[in-house]
């Protein structure tokens, strides 16, 4: 009894000799400042606010209470909690209580089976027994330190799903009301062809202009009619996506959309944060740093498989061959003592395993510094297509001041009989085209800003908003 208590205060002496290396967090290597920045100011976690919509804010808080995929990264989230309870169980005692009871009785054909038959004999048992390995070479503390890496994973992978929802439900929504004005415009100037096709129609009828100018007015009013299907089937289209992104059934968002809408409000700049901020915030990068711990750990685990397993294995009974007997003080058994087993011959397994996990933890490593490279250029390539859209932006603004004055002027001299209908058509027809061009580039640039601020990991920090990952904290 000295000897087994001897023996296990030997082995929790030891039990802090960790097998392995412990993990260190590798440091990255990022620019002093985005070659586009446009301010150093700390990025806000509410980012879609910049938009100035009350109908986009109330969209982005249905999402963070309705989202699917929210809630099923909450399961997930769930899942990996109980695993990291699993892989601390071999370092807890384990007992177990049972009890049996067998009738056995013996052949009469072997030896002097026949001259002495054996008696019918009956056997009962009950008792508990109880085991403890004792972690002395962190083979199952690697194992929990694996398994809270794979947790902050999966933490992770949830956070950069609620990145995607903020990001998706903000640039369904600016393209959903970007398709509107597009809708708008092209209403607006029908409007002003089918005036002008009435004038027309007028001069024909006087006999001041020939039918080739009404025909040619009326081709392009059906030309421009033409244009808007295909607007209302991409307003549409966003709409669904909205619908579920929220995890609702379109319908449900008419009412909202039409009674909310108002004229988008873009931010002059970007509040972009230095790149080191943007690898500590991006959730792909800290999912990638967590899958190296993980495979740091693991690494270590393997090693700790060529060393000895220690456990205290005690045992407390009652056996009886008579029911009668088997609460006699005479009945009772018990054991206790160390258990230890060694590995010796394994055919290389465990060199072998070591070695598949060693080349496990250098790929973790370059998959790490994959992922910040990757979420740099993310940044600088959002960065440089917001910048290009708003001087695109610029651009049109004087196309459409000079169509403009070129379609009133054109107007004006047909009126006084200076032109043929035909300036006016061309006039009116590269007004239209500049108007639809500068309503989808107005478009885009919101989609841009949209995809800016994804870049850069914004929006993971309200996940205590988002009632289906809150309950996991």
């Amino acid at each position: 009894m000295k000897r087994a208590v001897l023996l296990a205060a030997l082995a929790l002496a030891l039990a802090g000799c960790k097998v392995g290396d412990d993990y260190r967090r590798p440091q990255l290597e990022a620019p002093a400042r985005f070659e586009l920045a446009q301010g150093e100011t700390q990025l806000q976690s509410r980012w879609w606010s910049v938009f100035q919509d009350p109908a986009l804010d109330a969209l982005v808080e249905r999402a963070l209470a309705s989202n699917l995929d929210l809630k099923l990264a909450a399961s997930r989230l769930r899942e990996a909690r109980a695993v990291i309870t699993i892989a601390g169980g071999e370092a807890r005692p384990q007992a177990d209580a049972g009890g049996s009871f067998a009738r056995r009785e013996a052949s009469t054909e072997v030896a002097f089976g026949q001259f002495f038959p054996p008696a019918p004999n009956s056997f009962h048992s009950l008792g508990f027994r109880a085991s403890w390995e004792l972690d002395v070479f962190g083979r199952v503390a690697r194992g929990v330190e694996a398994a809270a890496a794979e947790y902050d994973m999966v933490r992770e992978d949830a956070r950069a799903t609620l990145v995607m929802v903020c990001a998706e439900v903000a640039r369904n929504y600016v393209e959903l009301r970007g398709f509107e004005q597009q809708l708008d415009v092209l209403r607006a100037d029908l409007a002003v062809q089918i005036d002008t096709a009435g004038l027309v129609r007028s001069r024909v009828q006087g006999g001041l202009e020939d039918e080739l100018a009404l025909a040619r007015i009326e081709g392009f009013i059906a030309q421009t009619r033409s244009q808007l299907p295909q607007l209302e089937r991409e307003r549409a289209a966003r709409e669904n996506a909205l619908a579920t992104l929220l995890g609702e059934w379109p319908r449900e968002l008419v009412e909202l959309l039409a009674r909310e809408r108002r004229p988008l409000t873009l931010p002059a700049s970007v509040a972009t944060g230095l790149p080191a901020e943007l690898l500590e915030r991006r959730p792909d990068v800290r999912r990638a740093e967590r899958e190296l711990a993980r495979a740091c750990a693991l690494s270590a685990q393997a090693e700790a498989e060529l060393y000895p397993r220690l456990s205290l294995v005690g045992a407390l009974g009652l056996e009886s061959q008579r029911l009668d007997d088997l609460f006699q003080s005479g009945a009772r058994t018990w054991t206790l003592g160390p258990s230890v087993t060694t590995p010796l011959l394994r055919g290389g397994l465990l060199r072998a395993g070591i070695e598949v996990r060693s080349a496990q933890e250098e790929q973790a490593l370059l998959r790490y510094q994959r992922a910040a490279l990757e979420a740099l250029r993310d940044a600088e390539t959002t960065l440089a297509a917001w910048t290009r859209a708003n001087e695109r932006i610029g651009e049109l603004e004087q196309a459409l001041v000079a169509n403009r004055r070129a379609e009133e002027l054109a107007r004006q001299r047909y009126a006084s009989g200076l032109e043929n209908f035909l300036s006016v058509l061309d006039a009116r027809r590269q007004l239209l085209a500049t108007e639809s061009e500068h309503a989808t580039a107005e478009l885009q640039r919101a989609a841009a800003l949209v995809a800016v601020y994804r870049a850069l990991g914004g929006g993971w920090e309200v996940e205590a908003d988002a009632p289906a990952l809150a309950r996991n904290d």
